[in-house]
């Protein structure tokens, strides 16, 4: 049955089409890395200047980027073995020749 599926995943171009979802996801993800400390600070900075002007302002938290980096490679993971499984078919041993066939001279 997972030949079956594996086929029709290939032959439809559904499974490039999921791989490729699959691969930016996991891109976009490891890019809100970056982008993710810089939104909660603005979006923290934003609430202090509105709730209590008084207090101290803080700084940047690494601890925000560590979900957007555990969904990317997670995504990236998943399509790697997608891809793996999809189009890199495994390598079949062909059986090796126990018996010698002497030389007829």
């Amino acid at each position: 049955m997972l030949h079956r599926l594996k086929t029709a995943l290939v032959d439809s171009y559904v499974g490039a089409i999921a791989l490729g979802y699959l691969l930016g996801e996991g891109m976009e993800q490891i890019a809100m890395v970056f982008t993710a400390p810089f939104s909660e600070w603005i979006a923290l900075q934003e609430f202090r200047r509105l709730s209590l002007p008084s207090e101290s302002s803080a700084g940047f938290s690494l601890r925000t980027s560590l979900p957007p980096l555990a969904h990317g490679v997670f995504f990236i993971l998943i399509a790697l073995a997608l891809l793996r499984w999809l189009y890199y078919p495994a390598k079949v041993k062909a059986p090796s020749e126990s018996t010698a066939e002497p030389d007829a001279i």
